[in-house]
């Protein structure tokens, strides 16, 4: 075993920044191909992108906040003072950064701010805004050299729910693939940065769903079971969520949990309001009817799938919904273990 604590372990050289205050980092090098299903998903967000909506899992809604976009920047400066994005020139990584809202308020912080995501079509967007974004899974980093120990602080926000599919879960390697993550955040940190942390925003479950259930079509599930909605939310987001604790196991020993937020209800408050905007720009927004005419033909299952599960059957509203709700938004810090042992 290698025991890796600050510069005893071949502390890897410090990326130079670029011309565009980018930092000097190559394409990852190719080890784990994406989930079609998720690169799917997040292709067919451009859809909603016409409604005003980039994200279906940004922010929450409070009593002070008079948009959702303003809780959509609160969660965005709560994510990013968690890990000490607080002074130019600190390195983030943002694992599944979707359309770059939290890159770019990185950016406006002064910091060097970095994205990797599965969706090419949300690669070339955030490109097109300037932002350093690789398309790439996060996976990818484990063997790649040329970004070991190069970024002083990692987020991941509503990524993490697609890294375990139902497949893994069945072959057992559920843990194992959460290990990894943290293995990962780990391996990509300074080494000479002090009190490095990793922020992560996920739903989580009570008890582990059965794998099985999520990949038997949701229309042959009953009606109104939580088995037919978690078998739609899988068949349309593509994933499979931690249950409560989960990750506090798997993260051993490269990381402990130092703090914990529940964002449930105010995640449930902004999901509806989503809802609204959704079903006004139905009969108001020309462009969305037609992106939804577009993607049923390109796509037909997965979009009529997402329909039925976000207007009709609201799988997305109902997991956060009544005095117990299906699943848990938990916000977490987690700190870096300085001493690992591998």
């Amino acid at each position: 075993m290698v025991v890796v604590q600050g510069k005893t372990h071949g502390t890897p050289c410090r990326a130079k920044a670029g011309s565009l205050g980018q930092m000097a980092l190559p394409q990852p090098n190719p080890r784990i191909k994406p989930s079609k299903s998720v690169k799917l998903c997040y292709t067919l967000m451009y859809v909603a992108e016409t409604a005003g909506i980039r994200e279906l899992a940004d922010g929450e809604y409070g009593p002070h906040d008079k948009t959702l976009e303003d809780g959509i920047d609160r969660q965005i400066n709560y994510l990013l003072d968690q890990v000490g994005c607080s002074q130019p020139g600190f390195r983030l990584l943002e694992i599944g950064c979707g359309y770059g809202r939290l890159l770019r308020k990185a950016k406006a912080r002064g910091a060097l701010a970095v994205g990797v995501n599965v969706s090419a079509e949300q690669v070339n967007y955030c490109r097109d805004q300037g932002l350093q974004v690789y398309c790439c899974t996060y996976r990818d980093l484990l063997e790649s050299p040329e970004w070991h120990g190069q970024f002083d602080g990692v987020i991941a926000n509503g990524s993490l729910e697609h890294w375990v599919q139902p497949e893994d879960v069945k072959a057992g390697k559920m843990n194992e693939i959460y290990n990894e993550s943290f293995a990962i955040a780990h391996k990509v940190m300074d080494p000479d940065t002090p009190d490095t942390r990793y922020v992560t925003t996920a739903l989580h479950v009570k008890h582990a769903l059965n794998p099985d259930d999520l990949l038997i079509p949701w229309y042959r599930l009953p009606r109104g079971s939580n088995r037919r909605q978690f078998s739609l939310l899988h068949q349309w987001f593509s994933g499979y969520y931690p249950v409560l604790g989960q990750l506090e196991v798997c993260a051993k020993p490269f990381f402990s949990l130092e703090k914990e937020v529940d964002g449930t209800l105010g995640y449930k408050i902004a999901s509806e309001y989503r809802m609204t905007r959704m079903w006004r720009g139905l009969y108001t927004n020309p462009k969305l009817v037609w992106g939804i005419a577009k993607a049923l033909v390109r796509h037909p299952y997965t979009t009529a799938t997402s329909l039925v599960g976000y207007f009709i059957e609201q799988a997305w509203d109902w997991q956060f919904r009544g005095k117990e709700p299906p699943t848990t938004l938990l916000r977490q810090t987690w700190k870096r273990n300085a001493q690992v042992l591998l």
